[in-house]
């Protein structure tokens, strides 16, 4: 005979679930009298979704979760609003020190930097600050201090650069001077009492005290080959030296800007003293001008008579008109490597 078998209404199921999280399932289910495993089942039910028990009544233990709930969303509240003022704060110091520098903090020099760290800091006495503004500033602790204990020391090569100011103050076109020439000045002049350092030192100073100068634009190459045109072999073979004058030269064009227009100045050189054999000048840079530089030459050196002129591969070297001078001369024309690579002309690129 078949057992009749209880059946439950929704509501009774709601409380006995709210009553097994209240004592537990098993209490629950002997004060009851229902079996511990129906009640297991209704448990799992409501834990799945599938039996709505509501949300008027909170058992213990849900309540203490959601208490820790609420404890760590208010900790991840204020974690974002402690980084939120932490970035805020960078941002306002980086715009400060930018209108300060009136550039971005990492174009300008470390001294610099310590300066406008020491003026943020009250010369160190804000110590609560240092380690700020020395981390978005990128320098040391440590070189912030020596910055403040060494600033006030007179700078070892202050009388190096005056002198260097005074040399650039010489003539209109010393101003021009790079780190090569200027340490060649220093050596020239021989300032006395004064020890002239390396060139890298020479470049650093004049940096310091603004005698720096960076190119308007980048130059472009003048250089244009006729590749259709017959090339002569590379004679002198990145050997740019003679132990007799008039024997090998060097020739190319160079451009100058000027005022009202460019310039182009076609040179050639002795390699043995660098000594100017001829020059010509004119407003184009066609085979005219290169000519009549070899004339000249000719008109001041006929002892050029079997040499070697030795240029790049552009096309007013490669030219008949070029050529048949080199010829009614009695030169040997010598012209780069056929990779046309600029170093074969190295000693005369620089003028």
């Amino acid at each position: 005979m078949a057992r009749n078998q209880r059946k439950y209404n929704t509501e009774y199921k709601v409380q006995a679930v709210k009553l097994s999280n209240e004592i537990g399932s098993s209490k629950a289910a002997v004060e009851l009298g229902i079996p511990v495993d129906t009640l297991y089942g209704w448990v799992k039910a409501a834990k799945e979704g599938r039996l709505d028990i509501g949300s008027g009544a909170h058992t213990l233990q849900t309540a203490m979760r959601l208490a820790e709930e609420l404890n760590t969303l208010r900790k991840q509240v204020k974690q974002q609003e402690k980084e939120i003022r932490r970035l805020k704060e960078e941002n306002e110091f980086l715009a400060e020190a930018s209108a300060f520098f009136r550039r971005q903090p990492s174009e300008v020099s470390k001294g610099q930097r310590m300066k406008f760290i020491a003026v943020k800091t009250e010369d160190g006495k804000r110590k609560g600050r240092i380690a700020f503004c020395c981390k978005m500033l990128g320098v040391s602790r440590q070189g912030f201090y020596r910055y403040l204990v060494s600033r006030n020391r007179p700078w070892k090569y202050q009388r190096l650069a005056e002198i260097m100011r005074e040399i650039c103050s010489e003539d209109q076109c010393n101003d021009t001077y790079g780190r090569m020439r200027m340490y060649q000045a220093l050596q020239l002049k021989k300032p006395d009492g004064v020890e002239i350092p390396g060139e890298k030192t020479v470049y650093r100073i004049m940096k310091k005290i603004g005698l720096t100068h960076h190119p308007k634009r980048k130059p472009n190459g003048i250089t244009k080959a006729d590749r259709e045109a017959m090339k002569s072999d590379n004679l002198l073979k990145r050997d740019s030296r003679s132990d007799e004058p008039l024997k090998k030269c060097i020739t190319d064009i160079t451009e100058i800007k000027a005022k009202d227009g460019k310039l182009y100045t076609s040179v050639i050189f002795d390699c043995f003293d660098l000594s100017v054999l001829g020059i010509a000048m004119s407003t184009n840079m066609k085979a005219e001008l290169c000519v009549q530089t070899l004339d000249n030459a000719m008109a001041s050196y006929p002892a050029l008579h079997g040499s070697i002129i030795h240029s790049d591969r552009g096309a007013q070297y490669t030219s008949n008109l070029y050529r048949r001078a080199i010829a009614r001369y009695g030169i040997c024309q010598s012209m780069n490597s056929a990779s046309g690579c600029c170093h074969d002309n190295a000693r005369c690129e620089s003028m």
